[in-house]
């Protein structure tokens, strides 16, 4: 940190430098969540509840559409009242997940308590731009997701150890037996089969239990209604509402949800299905895929760290654009991951390719949020979040499609989502290069000097 960048945090308002903090805690609580909920517990769902997996991100869309409305509500209600809201959704549905059979009701339960978890990472950028002084924001952008993913990261490597290890106990056998019984799931049956998914279940009411440490934190954050709103502007009627997104219906904000959309489109085609590609489609033991996932998860730490830097150097939007496109060489490779070896050798070059694609794509994402903030003016923000979130619901509906019919009922459905990914990034990028780079490459050092 610079000499400068220490004078601002000695003079940061002790209020928002409070909250702050506050929050690096509660995100931190729910990597750890995310770390099971991103891993262990697709695996889990695939067992009880496999039309969701086939099915996954059209049950993403409808969370999109939930959190949307969620994050519109921070406007009149501000951050503490939905952070209290947010970890009793989390744990209870969560919960029910795990003590009922019902397909149907799993599925509810699974969409709303997934909404309530990802309502956070829509939270952060909303209460950054409000709370952190502009020269050290996209430090601090780089931090939270930082501290985010440690925790995900540590809580990843030892959610496939602790299933193997609460399977081997409640089967009475060894940990070897349970490891090797673990990378073939879909052979089980039985008694044998019960017991692994009650290896699950048990993880996961310990993570539903876990989240209540987000309500206890919460109760100790401090907002104003000028924190999320500009003065005068608390009115919430229909006429309103209409104006407000009217707004958004620019040529800069309309592109940006394009890139944006483009991204995930195809981003959600792979990376949702991560380790039920190792496990079901390499054949990866499961206490080996964890190890992998975590290794995964350093690279996206390894990459907010450089964040800061490639804004310097090369500007926003280029410094997105370029995380992009470093990826779809990767992801071509990943696409013949089954002539990439066996054993050992296949578990070091999938994971060193996983590695990459996830670092590189990763290494602009405190940008690519920063620059979502300051594009629109205060009052929008949340409108804008929630209009995003709108695109990924669309996006997870044509992805959901595409895994229901095709990714999951063809042995070369996996391969071709990664070229149909890497085809996706590439144009995404030259649209965000052709209608951003030029006007808007440095909009976040703009920004900062608007605020001084």
């Amino acid at each position: 940190m610079t000499k400068e960048e220490r004078e601002v945090v000695r003079q940061w308002n002790p209020r928002y430098k409070r909250n702050v903090y506050i929050y690096l805690c509660i995100y931190g609580i729910l990597g750890a969540v995310t770390g099971i909920t991103n891993d262990a517990a697709l695996s889990y769902y695939k067992i009880v509840a496999p039309h969701l997996i086939s099915g996954l991100n059209i049950f993403n869309a409808a969370t999109a559409i939930l959190m949307s409305l969620m994050i519109t509500t921070v406007h009149k209600w501000g951050y503490r009242k939905i952070l209290l809201v947010l970890p009793p959704m989390t744990a209870i549905f969560m919960a029910l997940t795990c003590v009922t059979t019902n397909q149907a009701v799993i599925m509810i339960a699974y969409t709303i308590s997934w909404t309530a978890i990802g309502v956070y990472d829509l939270m952060y950028p909303l209460m950054w731009t409000s709370y952190v002084p502009g020269k050290i924001r996209t430090k601090m952008f780089s931090v939270v997701m930082i501290v985010n993913l440690i925790t995900q990261t540590i809580c990843t490597f030892l959610g496939g150890k602790a299933i193997v290890l609460f399977f081997s106990m409640i089967r009475k056998i060894s940990y070897g037996e349970a490891s090797t019984l673990s990378a073939r799931p879909e052979t089980m049956v039985g008694q044998t089969l019960v017991d692994y998914t009650n290896s699950y279940r048990i993880l996961l009411l310990i993570t539903a239990a876990v989240t209540m440490l987000a309500f206890i934190l919460a109760l100790f954050i401090k907002d104003i209604p000028s924190d999320y709103r500009s003065e005068g502007t608390a009115s919430n009627t229909k006429t309103d509402k209409k104006a407000m997104y009217k707004k958004l219906l620019n040529k800069k904000a309309v592109m940006w949800i394009a890139y944006i959309a483009g991204v995930q489109l195809g981003a959600r085609l792979i990376a949702v299905y991560v380790p039920i590609y190792l496990n079901n489609y390499l054949h990866i033991p499961r206490d080996v895929t964890s190890p992998i996932n975590t290794f995964v998860q350093a690279a996206m730490l390894i990459g907010y760290f450089f964040a800061p830097f490639l804004e310097k150097k090369l500007g926003a939007i280029v410094s997105v654009a370029a995380g992009t496109l470093t990826c779809v060489p990767v992801m071509l490779l990943l696409a013949n991951g089954r002539h990439l070896g066996s054993g050992m050798v296949l578990f070091v070059i999938v994971g060193i390719l996983l590695f990459l694609r996830t670092g590189l794509a990763n290494a602009t994402m405190p940008i690519q949020q920063e620059v979502q903030m300051v594009i629109v003016d205060k009052d929008l923000r949340p409108a804008f979040t929630a209009v995003v979130q709108i695109a990924y619901a669309v996006v997870g509906v044509i992805d959901g499609l595409f895994t229901e019919f095709y990714l999951f009922n063809t042995q070369d459905g996996y391969a071709n989502a990664y070229y149909i990914a890497a085809v996706i990034y590439v144009i995404a990028s030259v649209v965000l290069l052709v209608f951003f780079a030029k006007k808007y490459n440095r909009i976040l050092e703009t920004s900062h000097q608007q605020e001084e």
